[in-house]
């Protein structure tokens, strides 16, 4: 992980957790437990559920219009695109789920990516100006508080700001070209093509708002979609007891996603409680139920459209992770005439200069899993040593694919670890060896085909680089020579 990358998951963890701590404090957890206990959540929750994923189909159609002058996506597509960035974001922190989204537009609509990251950073200005045009109206039906003033001042510069450059490339394309051209002509010649086109794309990435029949389209659709979102709080709030406000419904919405702004960790954990038991307890509501209502609210939120976006990612995304690219980094032709290298060499010569580091908990224990170990004879110390050495080559040749797929590859395998979890109630390295290689037999050969080939990767260079272990071949080698010494005194 790079430093700038580890500095946002840090304060993305800081972040959550000091919300979180300021969201339980002074809770009488008594209270919090008899609120959930009490709740009614039939008919209320699957309502509120449908309402949320509805609004993810609004999305998909405003996607669509948007990159429709360049590209034709069918709804479906649309709208897998968009969840996926949704998921991600549950499951990856620092908000990876926006580069995981734009990868995912480029790959099914053909933009650059350069275009696909500006529509992103669009559609989420666009529901940055929706929220903040709903919650200053609730700020004028409701009492107001500090902390709605301060969310509200906050989101309005950041928006405001980012909201001048957009219109600036949506009024005056030309003169952005233009100013590019030159600054790239004298302060970096040899970019210039580069820079040009760069600044090509993004201004071709807002070109659909420049008429105003469709920019007041999709702004409509974006008002649609937290309408329905705001659906989901309003249907929650009688499965609490509470009365169905329309306005309350409103500013917990606007007021939670606004607050969910900051970095914090995959899920929104922490920030989401924090604002969602603010905004109603600003209302009068008890903070107990408010804390029950925003934890509701909150798995309402994260487990439909994480179970969503992984199905689409199975059916659209681990497909395209063939084992090509594996294969040949780890074995890559030597000069003419001379045998393929050993995975063993590939490992250091491909590692020359790079920091050493151990390979996962989780890696050792997928690739102990995947591997024969049965047929090597190793002593443990032998053999946990192959291990390592073998793990750490697995996880650097799937570090070393591009981006995209090693976002689908860790989702991949952060819904295999849930599944582990929800199936033996413990995680995956902690269960015993013969255990864990029926567990993995079930996924990596199984009648399911996205299964199989989300373990296809690490299956095969695991096998592979296990055989170039010299501890293991050394076995092999002794364990043929027993044999040939046996047939030749029969």
């Amino acid at each position: 992980m790079r430093p700038g990358s580890r500095g946002l998951v840090v304060l993305g963890v800081l972040s959550s957790a000091a919300f979180l701590a300021l969201a339980a404090a002074h809770l009488d957890r008594g209270r919090v437990a008899a609120a959930l206990a009490g709740a009614r959540l039939l008919p209320f929750l699957p309502l509120a559920v449908l309402c949320y994923l509805a609004g993810h189909g609004v999305r998909g159609a405003r996607l669509r219009r948007l990159v429709s002058r360049e590209a034709s996506l069918t709804l479906p597509t649309a709208t897998g695109v968009v969840v996926i960035g949704y998921a991600v974001n549950n499951v990856l922190p620092a908000r990876l789920g926006e580069l995981a989204r734009a990868w995912m537009l480029r790959e099914k609509s053909g933009l650059s990516l350069v275009q696909s990251l500006t529509v992103t950073f669009l559609e989420r200005l666009l529901d940055g100006l929706t929220l903040l045009a709903l919650f200053a109206l609730t700020l004028r039906m409701l009492p107001t508080q500090g902390w709605m003033v301060a969310t509200f001042e906050v989101a309005g510069t950041i928006l405001g700001v980012a909201t001048a450059l957009v219109l600036l490339a949506v009024l005056t394309p030309g003169f952005l070209l233009s100013l590019a051209s030159r600054a790239a002509s004298r302060l970096a010649p040899a970019v210039h093509d580069r820079v040009v086109g760069a600044v090509g794309a993004t201004v071709n990435g807002v070109a659909y708002l420049r008429r105003p029949g469709d920019a007041l389209a999709v702004a409509l659709l974006g008002l649609l979609v937290w309408l329905l979102e705001a659906g989901m709080y309003l249907f929650l709030l009688p499965a609490f007891g509470l009365e169905p406000s329309p306005w309350v419904a409103l500013l917990a919405m606007a007021g939670t996603n606004l607050g969910i702004l900051l970095p914090s960790t995959p899920g929104y954990i922490g920030p989401f409680h924090f604002f969602c038991k603010q905004a109603l307890v600003s209302t009068g509501v008890p903070e107990g139920t408010a804390f029950s209502y925003a934890f509701v609210a909150h798995l309402a939120f994260y487990l439909p459209i994480t179970a969503w976006g992984v199905a689409v990612l199975f059916a659209h995304g681990l497909s395209v992770g063939r084992t090509a690219l594996l294969s040949r980094q780890s074995l890559r032709a030597g000069s003419p005439g001379t045998a393929p290298p050993a995975v063993g060499a590939a490992l250091v010569e491909g590692r020359a200069g790079a920091a050493v580091h151990l390979p996962s908990r989780f890696m050792r224990a997928l690739v102990e899993s995947l591997g024969p170990l049965e047929e090597d004879d190793l002593p443990a110390a032998e053999r946990a040593a192959a291990v390592r050495e073998v793990a750490e080559f697995v996880e650097g040749q799937i570090e070393a694919l591009p981006v995209r797929l090693v976002l689908l590859h860790r989702l991949g395998m952060a819904g295999f670890r849930l599944a582990t979890g929800v199936v033996f109630l413990r995680g995956f390295t902690a269960l015993p060896l013969a255990r864990r290689r029926r567990w993995v037999e079930r996924w990596a050969y199984g009648r399911v085909p996205a299964a199989r080939q989300l373990f296809r990767a690490a299956r095969g260079t695991a096998l592979l680089a296990w055989y170039e272990c010299s501890a293991v071949r050394a076995a092999v080698a002794s364990r043929a020579a027993v044999l040939e010494g046996v047939h030749g005194r029969g």
